[in-house]
């Protein structure tokens, strides 16, 4: 079956995918050149005071979100009166936020032992006013199979934000312009975004009260409260021990490897989630779309970040400047794990569509929990940068395990047929780091080094060419595994 011959629901799935990457990709190049501007004008010190503030408002971001986010995108049926409710309940948990952020925000800076970032969460408070409706706004019209639209405005926004952010640095508003970058993409996206939400029509549905809305998309912010807590144990650990240059060094190498695994997750995640609901819905089994999903999430997360483990480090050296030596040491550590934590976080998703928030959270509070225990062992193993920096990863790994284990119970998917693509893929992606770093080694410089280790790459594409049939990557099957034939 191609996806010319899948039904409409699979190929409207199958494009919003498309859709979605290609402003994945986009997107993913705009931060890296913008990245590689902020580090010749942020120092460490800088950028770790902007990633310790971004990192004490995190969980309060997601109580501002409220979970309506997934909450759209999982709805059965949307209505103009679900999206009317929803905008409610956005304005108010935002500016509720909003003034929790100027309360605290001197108890932020006491907690992470850096009073200079308390100016600093005070500006991103701002965020709260129009996050939460933003939100609402784009998933509302993903949910309507408006992938393109909402893709296009979150990429030209980005690319406002980040020319306004450049030129408040390049002023000498450090950290302060790079803060001022996310507020403005909050905004352009917004507006452009409510405005087309406004005209689509909507069916008229019966009245939605906004607790009831609340209590579902409550329990979906509280877990990803929780998910946010597994993800910055480590960086606390990190500005409480080694300081503030420390975090600035991990949160660059962090962020330059999150930029591509967060994108890819939440691209996928928005293509998927809107047909998965729409499967469940209607009483069917997921079962047939689980293995095909997982499939797919692994081939492209082994395979990109075999890519990045091997030329990321001469990238990030290239990209950044001097300076960054740490970080660039670190990336590596973040690549090889990131494939882990993308599984998991698909988990989520499919739990989120289930609706078995019992086992989800169980799955998180593990995650939780492993990650502070190898934090904890990296802390007292001479104060061990790189386990750190493993322990979110570990921590995921156990917990898909979990979440595969569960599934196969309850007969959603068959664990053994799940091994060998796991195992391919992450063979494939193994040797992609193999051949590329080792060829990276005879390169002169950073953008030397990359050439060499691109090419060092190719016998392994051309053999991965040549056997694509017997190799379960991402193919049309994704499309066929939305549907029950």
């Amino acid at each position: 079956m191609s996806v010319g011959t899948a039904s409409p629901e699979a190929r409207t799935s199958f494009r919003a995918l498309l859709w979605n990457y290609s402003a994945a990709v986009a997107g993913v190049l705009l931060q890296l050149c913008y990245t590689a501007y902020t580090a010749r004008v942020v120092s460490p010190r800088h950028f770790g005071d902007y990633a310790a503030a971004s990192a004490s408002l995190a969980a309060l971001g997601n109580i501002a979100d409220a979970g309506l986010f997934t909450y759209l995108l999982r709805a059965e049926h949307l209505t103009r009166q679900t999206v009317r409710t929803a905008y409610r309940v956005a304005a108010v948990s935002g500016a509720l936020c909003f003034a929790t952020t100027q309360a605290v925000a001197s108890l932020c800076a006491n907690v992470w032992g850096l009073p200079e970032i308390e100016p600093t969460v005070r500006l991103f408070g701002l965020l709260f006013l129009t996050e939460p409706l933003l939100y609402a706004s784009t998933a509302a019209l993903r949910r309507m199979d408006l992938a393109r639209f909402a893709s296009f405005t979150e990429t030209g926004a980005l690319l406002v934000g980040m020319a306004v952010g450049s030129a408040l640095l390049a002023a000498g508003w450090s950290p302060y312009g790079l803060v001022a970058a996310r507020i403005v993409t909050t905004v352009v996206t917004l507006g452009i975004a409510g405005l087309r939400l406004a005209r689509c029509p909507l069916p008229v549905g019966p009245r939605v009260p906004a607790r009831s809305m609340v209590g579902v998309s409550g329990a979906f912010a509280g877990y990803r409260v929780i998910q946010i807590l597994a993800t910055n144990v480590p960086m606390y650990a990190v500005t409480r021990v080694l300081g503030p240059t420390a975090t600035g060094q991990y949160s660059r190498a962090s962020l330059v490897v999150g930029l591509p695994m967060g994108t890819l997750c939440h691209r996928l995640r928005c293509s998927v989630m809107p047909s998965l609901a729409r499967i469940n819905g209607e009483g069917r089994t997921l079962g047939n779309a689980l293995p095909d999903l997982l499939s797919a999430a692994s081939a492209i997360a082994f395979v990109s970040f075999g890519v990045l483990a091997a030329v990321g480090p001469a990238a990030l050296r290239l990209l950044l400047g001097p300076g960054w030596g740490t970080a660039g040491e670190l990336m590596t550590v973040f690549a090889a794990g990131a494939p882990l934590v993308l599984l998991c976080q698909v988990g989520y998703t499919v739990d989120e569509v289930r609706k078995a928030m019992g086992a989800l959270l169980q799955t998180q509070l593990l995650v939780v929990a492993i990650t502070a225990g190898v934090v904890a062992l990296g802390v007292a193993a001479g104060r061990s940068l790189a386990l750190v920096a493993a322990a979110y990863s570990a921590a995921s790994a156990v917990g898909h395990l979990a979440q595969l284990v569960r599934w196969h119970r309850a007969r959603l998917c068959h664990l053994p047929s799940l091994v060998r693509p796991y195992l391919i893929h992450a063979a494939v992606g193994g040797a992609l780091y193999v051949s590329g770093s080792l060829a990276a080694r005879w390169g002169d410089g950073p953008l030397s080094q990359i050439m060499h280790g691109l090419l060092g790459m190719a016998p392994v594409a051309l053999v991965c060419v040549a056997a694509r049939r017997r190799l379960p990557f991402y193919s049309t099957a994704v499309a066929r595994g939305l549907v029950t034939q």
